[in-house]
């Protein structure tokens, strides 16, 4: 099993590199590959298990679009063929939409993968606590990002908000899930924030039954976490 962690020299905020420290622990026979900014990815000529991106700052969201556009070809295939899950977490979704709009009004080309575009309301940050839904699974962690996210569609969302802020203040949906990408702004970790979340990826990837390590520990934090998001006295945002 192959993961693929792409930029993690730029890609490296709100701790969300941690997702693949976790992983590392889930899938210790797995080969890990981070691919850096000099380097081809490893996806371009060879199947991967999981595709993972996370946080980064606007500049460097332009670097990794100029980065991948080259292989986009490669990536629309992989995102069609359903032989590799795709984790996208943070701001990394944004890339793989058609547009990213400044606050003047112009464009970032995205990679036009998927049929979401992304508005900065830099320099206002949004901040939120977030309590979702995953296929009848509670979903806990926050964001913290500079722009909102727009589709045209509602059925492929990732997460149902019951509590924070979802894709754009319209809109309790939340995320994009289309095959097998799952893609996000929460961060968290998200993986070790949510453990059946993690079976449910792992499951994904060809995983039979998965396990995972420190199971009773981060069972316990979800738990402990849970409450206090439902909270009725706790604000979120």
């Amino acid at each position: 099993m192959i993961i693929e962690s792409l930029y993690p020299e730029i890609c490296c905020l709100y701790g969300d590199k941690g997702n693949t420290v976790y992983l590392r622990h889930c899938l210790p026979g797995a080969t890990f590959a981070e691919t850096s900014l000099t380097s081809q990815p490893v996806f371009a000529d060879k199947s991967v298990d999981l595709l993972y991106m996370c946080s980064m700052s606007e500049r460097a969201q332009e670097i990794a679009i100029q980065q991948l556009a080259p292989y986009r070809n490669q990536l629309a295939k992989l995102l069609d063929d359903g032989q590799t899950t795709v984790l996208l977490t943070g701001n990394a979704l944004e890339i793989f939409g058609q547009y990213i709009q400044r606050p003047d009004g112009s464009k970032i080309e995205g990679l036009g993968l998927l049929d979401i575009h992304s508005v900065r309301q830099t320099p206002a940050r949004f901040n939120s606590l977030i309590l979702a839904d995953f296929q009848g699974t509670k979903i806990v962690g926050y964001t913290s990002r500079f722009s909102h996210t727009y589709t045209k569609t509602t059925d492929n969302y990732l997460f149902k908000v019951e509590k924070g802020v979802g894709f754009n203040p319209d809109t309790d949906l939340e995320g994009v899930h289309q095959g097998k990408l799952y893609a996000t702004y929460l961060h968290g970790p998200l993986l070790i924030a949510n453990p059946a979340f993690t079976k449910a990826l792992l499951v994904e990837m060809g995983v039979t039954l998965p396990s995972l390590p420190f199971e009773d520990e981060v069972e316990r934090a979800y738990l402990k976490k849970l409450a206090e998001y439902q909270n009725p006295s706790l604000q979120l945002d």
